[in-house]
């Protein structure tokens, strides 16, 4: 084999070195060949030691430096690695907490009853008061059967109405919970209602009228007997304002009982009737006079479903006997021009204890019963009209808040 192009000339250059360093040991200089003292010949036994030669260091050769050679790397080899083995985690085991030593609490005292409250101790020893401060109230109904005041109005008072100033105070008769806060709407009244249980009987109260009876107390609350829990209104029908208040055992309407509250408050050593300012409550009536204010169909049951037995002009002469209203038609018995009498329903929205009255259409109310008198003001038709009198071909009325005279055609039965 061959050497490599690069060793070959190192060889050469060293060879010739080697003879240029020879022949410079041998060759001298004119000046040494005259002065030069020859030497004797060299002994055969005792050659002379030759001086060292001087030798050219030879220049080091530029070697190429091999690039590495470039080794594929193994891949890994992909080794599946174990799923872990799972192992149950032994639970902790409980430790009985010792409970807490409870702290005696104080059990606060309930609100103290204002003094102005008149209250008393039941038989069982509940604490109850009036609803209203004694000797400022007025009765203006009692408990039963009555005639119907007002349209929507109920044919039996369950409750005991006390007329007083409007936004009265009014006062939680006895502690309990509060079972209902009805706002008043479509003109049925506002009330709030509370659950007691007194002397072991559950009893519901009812304070009925308010404008606002979510004012102070909300469903759900306690109450504490002598709290101030709502303020006197005249929601719903109702000619003024006044506390309607009811009293019912186990339930509030539906299948409860309901009491006479004078009665009840009574029993319980609260004389609420001795106590009013005074007392205008007219007696249970046995019977009532109504007046349809339309033209009003008289059926032959509480429905308007039943069967149209006649049908009757504005101001017709009902006759009923109070106390029974259901799906607020009541039973009235008619007697008409022949003298006949038919019995019947009509519906309770229509009816009035009064004869009513309206202009049929637009007129001038005059202060005198003469077109040539002054004018007190133009009405226009469809006003309801108070009828006060007559005289000749006019009426004396009162309408719109004036108070005059205006021709007799224009007013019609009815409103």
């Amino acid at each position: 084999m061959s050497p490599r192009p690069a060793t070959r000339a190192l060889l050469r250059i060293g060879a010739a070195a080697g003879a240029g360093v020879l022949l410079a040991s041998l060759a001298l200089s004119p000046a040494q060949a005259a002065t030069a003292t020859p030497k004797p010949a060299p002994s055969a036994t005792a050659p002379a030691t030759p001086k060292p030669t001087a030798t050219a260091t030879p220049k080091p050769t530029a070697t190429a430096t091999p690039k590495p050679t470039a080794t594929a790397t193994p891949k890994p080899t992909a080794t599946a690695t174990p799923k872990p083995t799972a192992t149950a985690t032994p639970k902790p085991t409980a430790t009985a907490t010792p409970k807490p030593t409870p702290t005696p609490t104080a059990t606060p005292k309930p609100p103290a009853i204002p003094k102005k409250l008149t209250q008393a101790k039941t038989d069982g020893g509940t604490t109850v008061v009036l609803p209203l401060v004694a000797k400022t109230y007025t009765i203006t109904s009692a408990y039963g059967a009555r005639c119907i005041p007002v349209r929507g109005g109920s044919t039996f008072h369950y409750g005991l109405d006390q007329a007083v100033a409007d936004g009265t105070p009014i006062y939680a008769v006895a502690s309990g919970t509060v079972s209902s806060v009805v706002a008043p709407r479509n003109g049925a009244a506002g009330y709030v209602s509370v659950r007691s249980v007194i002397d072991g009987q559950v009893t519901y109260i009812g304070y009925v009228h308010m404008w606002n009876p979510g004012k102070y107390v909300k469903l759900g609350q306690a109450v504490s007997v002598g709290q101030h829990i709502a303020d006197v209104g005249a929601s719903g029908p109702a000619t003024g304002p006044h506390l309607h208040l009811e009293v019912w055992q186990n339930a509030f309407y539906g299948w409860g009982t309901a009491v006479d509250p004078a009665k009840w408050l009574a029993a319980r050593h609260l004389p609420v009737v001795s106590l009013a300012k005074a007392y205008r409550a007219a007696a249970a009536p046995t019977k009532c006079t109504y007046y349809p204010t339309y033209g009003l169909r008289v059926r032959s049951g509480p429905s308007t479903s039943d069967k149209i037995l006649k049908t009757v002009p504005a101001n017709t002469t009902l006759a009923n006997k109070p106390g029974v209203k259901i799906n607020r038609f009541i039973p009235v018995t008619v007697t008409t021009a022949s003298g006949k009498k038919i019995s019947g329903w009509v519906s309770s929205d229509y009816i009035s204890q009064y004869k009513t009255y309206s202009l049929a259409k637009k007129a001038t109310v005059r202060a005198r019963a003469t077109s040539a008198s002054a004018r007190v003001a133009t009405v226009s038709a469809g006003r309801q009209v108070t009828l006060l009198g007559k005289s000749g071909k006019w009426s004396h009325v009162r309408v719109a808040g004036y108070t005059g005279w205006v021709p007799t055609k224009s007013v019609r039965a009815g409103l």
